[in-house]
């Protein structure tokens, strides 16, 4: 049963972590492309879908820990695998400091730097990618 819990919550977490990624790069590429600041209430949404991720990642380290030593024995499962974990970890990295930039730039009441975010937000696509990527191989 709690082998059941945790795959749902871990899958549970990947859509959460891949929809707000999707979401939140498509609000910023929006207002990227009109060379606008989002207003007050779009970047409320913005920093809350930033800790939305955050979270979501956490929640997929806890149960992917979890799982990977319920159902393996630990992490030294095979290469892909490992792939799959640093790609995880430097996405945890970023989503950290992302939501570090975003929360001391509201606290001035200034925009989050549009290199920073637009950077941030690639490098979390291609990460998604690769993490999905590993682990479909890691798996099969």
């Amino acid at each position: 049963m709690s082998l059941i819990v945790l795959k749902t919550f871990h899958y549970l977490a990947i859509l959460f972590a891949g929809g707000v990624l999707v979401g939140g790069g498509l609000i910023q590429g929006v207002f990227t492309r009109a060379n606008q600041v989002p207003d007050i209430n779009v970047s409320r949404v913005l920093k809350i879908l930033g800790y939305l991720g955050l979270v979501a990642l956490i929640i997929l380290w806890i149960t992917g820990i979890l799982l990977s030593s319920i159902i393996y024995g630990g992490f030294a499962i095979n290469t892909a695998f490992t792939i799959k974990i640093l790609a995880a970890a430097i996405l945890l990295i970023i989503s950290f400091v992302v939501n570090i930039h975003v929360y001391n730039s509201s606290k001035k009441n200034q925009p989050p730097n549009k290199l920073i975010m637009k950077m941030a937000t690639m490098s979390g696509r291609s990460l998604i990618l690769i993490v999905l990527v590993a682990a479909a191989i890691a798996f099969n």
